[in-house]
């Protein structure tokens, strides 16, 4: 599916005479042929056009800097070569004259010694194999292009001194840096046709270890761009400088699906063991669909954290331009950007044509270009970045085109924003506010009709409709509220259900630490279990009840840790991982406007925020379900709904945890795939939720919250794919009607789900229960003397003694069968007959579906099992 192109243009500075302007963030294996990823601004002097803004040149200072560098090329998937530098801060792979042990060895041996575990697995045999390959093609620079020079960016590479560079690729100097920058930019030019621009950090920058208070980790490169089936070499740093090692800086790649990440490797350097900076290998897969974005998270455990962004890219299309001189003489100049065919000499006229540039975000595209001014020479630097290039582009102009005729102006495009944009939380919290005072004023079903009359400009006496929303709907559901925006984009108010924060139950016994049983009677069979002992627990809304011994969550989870289980589980809690901002209000007024003052009640109940408090290995994206295919048990426990007669189901992945760092793991990957629109279903959409605190030991308060939904679109596509399908796993979704959702797991050994809507005071327990079973059988479990499932509300006495053994664990069919036939527990006993009680979970039971219905499928097992033969 296409975007519109997006285009954010910026004009780039110029410096008089030797002194360039801004660079861009490149990534540490350079795509020379264009020259990397701008992404600083500079500004071009003071014109008298009014086209052309002026802000200050960059204040600059002088920075040692050392180290090697390297040319090296890359064959594209279409057979194009691209060339790329890259710098280190030892030898690639042959000692240099100092004996500097080079990368390749001191990667591997580091990697034995500090992390044998992880050394030993496949993922990370795979990526050591491919450094050695990639390392292994790095050539000294003046032997990969005896005719490259090496400048710093605010140097004019036709003018001044280039640094010195030996045989070895060495380099030993002190460069022009802007005082802003966290990493030193340099330029090569090679031959006459191509520059290329990379990062080093300052040798001052880590020459001496400071406490850690005040310290912000940084890398280098600041954004990485990569080609599928390549190594990606980064460095994690700090200002100011402190011990990373002692800090525990850990790295991890938030869609590991797209490939393997290794862990921070400190190396000697010049004799002395460096801990200052640490050096990150990451492995991207090969046949990966294009673009990709996705983020690589540095975590320390005082609490730093950094998340740098990482972009695969593939697929090309061109860019063609003109750059305008103002007709000034032109005496030289080049356009480039990152691609197999992305640099080209301007001609006598200005005109360029890239015609393989790499497709993706944040495309940045840079003209280089000298004029004749008063007889002297003088460079000018100009970026433009389009926000999502995605298609062939023409008349991409840079300079100072001639003053349009009134026949000749062009007309104004809106400039698309990305879906996580705070535009569309402004004008909802416009809706938002009438729909509640409509709510209370005339009732749910008639507030819902009078919003969507409102918002189609058909209410006369209605407010002004919020600016840039073309119209409204119910789609298939008459308590949804489709907000539909002429840029293409479209949201969800869900006026279904409330997300309640519960209190907690004095009744209810807390999760503490208990004994845990070994898994002693869980034996191996062959072909009648699952395909490996990995086992990956998601419940993104656990913040809403965080106590409950008898669920997934608790006792299971332990036990399996317990018992040496893989086990990935996310449950964030509430102040803990994340916290409500209910202070702080969205309200779409103008920037010079005070906010309203915020009052007390239903018709004022505002949109709100939820912040991430720790860390995003505690919060659960869209790229954990991603993911979710390569584990062999896997269990969902969130909110959801699907309906088999229109074929529609959605599943709460979270609420859309914000932060204060720019884009969120959660936004970079809605840039990746379709959302929802007026006339098509994508994979996702944004939906509004009320919620309510219940918790008497906090203020009750009600508000208005973001959630990101996933659709049965996205589930059909992972299962279809043969890197991200179900195959040989056993999954276990816990959502109202998740059983109608089947179809979309086909790939998967065996799918369970609720069958109707559902109470969490009776799936959390089944999920306990179901899951013990399979492990242990139904011996030891929570229960009453007489086999009564306890923890279950209302659960009936079992009919005699059980024709089955109790301490042999079941079968995952046998499991549930005995759930539902002997200790009469599925369907929910429930009767839901409490004053007031809702009893919309009434005779909810969990289904199953098997790929292979006569296969008895049992828990697996968590270490290998050898079979002797007589």
């Amino acid at each position: 599916m296409k975007e519109p192109l997006k285009t954010r243009p910026c004009l780039l500075a110029c410096l008089l005479a030797c002194l360039l302007a801004c660079l861009l963030a490149c990534v540490i294996f350079m795509l020379s042929s264009c020259g990397g990823n701008p992404v600083a601004t500079t500004s071009l002097p003071q014109q008298e056009n009014s086209l052309i803004s002026s802000t200050p040149a960059p204040s600059l200072v002088s920075k040692p800097v050392k180290g090697f560098i390297y040319g090296y090329n890359t064959i594209t998937e279409g057979g194009e070569t691209i060339s790329n530098i890259s710098v280190l801060d030892i030898p690639a792979v042959n000692p240099d004259s100092s004996g500097n042990v080079p990368l390749v060895n001191q990667f591997s041996d580091y990697m034995q010694e500090e992390y044998p575990q992880d050394w030993n697995t496949s993922d990370i045999q795979e990526l050591n194999s491919r450094l050695s390959e990639s390392l292994a093609q790095y050539k000294p620079l003046g032997e990969y292009d005896a005719s490259a020079k090496v400048f710093s960016v605010y140097q004019d590479s036709q003018e001044d001194t280039p640094l010195s560079v030996n045989t070895e690729g060495q380099f030993d100097g002190s460069v022009l840096t802007n005082e802003q920058d966290s990493t030193v930019k340099l330029e090569v030019t090679l031959g006459e046709d191509e520059t290329a621009e990379t990062e080093i950090i300052s040798s001052s920058d880590t020459l001496s270890l400071s406490a850690a208070s005040g310290a912000v980790l940084k890398s280098c490169p600041e954004k990485i761009i990569t080609l599928p089936d390549e190594i990606v070499i980064f460095r994690v740093f700090s200002e100011p400088s402190i011990d990373l090692k002692k800090a525990g800086l850990k790295f991890s790649l938030n869609n590991k699906s797209i490939g393997c990440i290794a862990p921070p490797v400190y190396l000697c350097i010049f004799g002395e063991h460096k801990h200052s900076t640490a050096y990150g290998a990451l492995y991207i897969k090969k046949n990966l669909d294009t673009p990709v974005d996705c983020v690589i998270s540095a975590t320390t455990s005082n609490g730093l954290s950094l998340n740098i962004p990482l972009s695969v890219v593939k697929r090309c299309a061109g860019i063609s331009g003109r750059v305008y001189t103002g007709e000034k003489p032109l005496i030289k100049g080049y356009v480039k950007s990152i691609g197999p065919k992305a640099h080209c000499k301007l001609d006598s006229e200005g005109r360029y044509n890239l015609p393989a540039v790499f497709l993706g975000h944040e495309r940045s595209v840079i003209a280089t270009y000298w004029l004749e001014e008063n007889g002297k020479k003088v460079k000018y630097r100009e970026e433009k970045v389009i926000e999502f290039f995605n298609d062939n582009v023409s008349n991409f102009n840079f300079g100072v085109p001639p003053t349009p005729t009134p026949t000749s102006t062009p007309s104004v495009t809106p400039t698309p924003r990305p879906p996580y944009d705070e535009f569309y939380n402004k004008k909802v919290s416009t809706v938002l506010y009438k729909y509640n005072e409509w709510e209370a004023e005339l009732g749910k079903e008639e507030a819902i009709q009078r919003i969507i009359t409102w918002l189609n400009g058909e209410l006369p006496d209605g407010p002004p409709v919020p600016d840039e929303i073309a119209g409204a709907s119910s789609k298939d559901n008459p308590y949804d509220i489709w907000i539909h925006f002429r840029d293409s984009m479209s949201v969800c108010i869900s006026t279904s259900d409330t997300i309640i924060i519960e209190k907690p139950d004095p009744n209810e016994e807390p999760i503490q630490k208990e004994e845990i049983k070994p898994l002693s009677r869980l034996n191996a069979r062959a072909n009648t279990s699952v395909k490996n002992a990995d086992v990956l627990i998601l419940s993104p809304y656990y913040w809403q009840k965080q106590l409950g011994k008898y669920r997934i969550e608790g006792s299971i989870k332990a036990s399996l840790i317990a018992n040496n289980y893989n086990v990935v589980c996310k449950m964030p809690e509430e102040n803990k991982d994340i916290y409500f901002d209910w202070n702080n209000q969205i309200y779409d007024v103008p920037d010079d406007l005070p906010l309203p003052s915020p009052t007390p009640g239903e018709t004022k109940k505002p949109l709100i925020e939820c912040y991430l408090k720790s860390s995003w290995d505690k919060i659960v994206t869209p790229w954990d379900i991603e993911a979710m295919g390569k584990f062999g048990i896997i269990h969902i426990n969130t909110h959801g709904w699907a309906q088999e007669n229109i074929a529609y189901g959605r599943m709460c992945c979270t609420v859309d945890v914000r932060w204060k760092n720019g884009p969120t793991p959660i936004d970079l990957w809605t840039l990746v795939y379709p959302s929802d629109t007026k006339d098509s279903t994508g994979f996702w959409h944004y939906e509004y939720r009320s919620i309510e605190n219940n918790n008497d030991m906090l203020p009750k308060r009600k508000a208005w919250v973001r959630e990101i939904i996933l659709n049965q679109n996205y589930f059909a596509y992972l299962n279809n794919d043969h890197e991200t399908n179900f195959e040989g796993s056993l999954i276990y979704l816990s959502f109202c009607a998740s059983y109608e959702m089947k179809n979309y797991f086909s790939s998967a050994k065996a799918y369970m789900g609720d069958s109707k809507e559902s109470n969490s005071k009776w799936v959390f327990p089944l999920g306990y229960y179901f899951f013990w079973f399979m492990m242990y059988g139904p011996e030891g479990c929570y229960k009453e003397t007489n086999g009564k499932l306890s923890a279950i509300k209302d659960a009936p006495d079992p009919n005699g003694p059980p024709s089955f053994d109790e301490d042999i664990p079941m079968d995952a069919h046998g499991a549930l069968k005995q759930l539902t036939d002997y200790y009469k527990v599925n369907p929910d006993p429930n009767p839901y007959d409490d004053p007031g009680e809702d009893d919309e979970g009434k005779g909810c039971s969990v289904e199953m579906w098997q790929k292979d219905p006569d296969e008895h499928i049992y828990f697996p097992v968590p270490v290998t099992v050898t079979v002797h033969k007589k």
